[in-house]
């Protein structure tokens, strides 16, 4: 019975598990913004 609850749930998403998640992806993308500026910081170094 008990698994069958969870299966049920499972496919529900809360505000707050939606909330999380875009948290958690707006981070991911901010590291990938700053490692790209870093990444062109670097090339122009050596271009110059």
């Amino acid at each position: 019975m008990k698994q069958l609850e969870e299966k049920q749930n499972s496919g529900e998403e809360t505000n707050e598990t939606k909330l999380s998640r875009a948290a958690e992806a707006r981070l991911v993308i901010e590291e990938y913004a700053n490692d790209l500026r870093e990444f062109i910081k670097r090339l122009r170094r050596r271009l110059n």
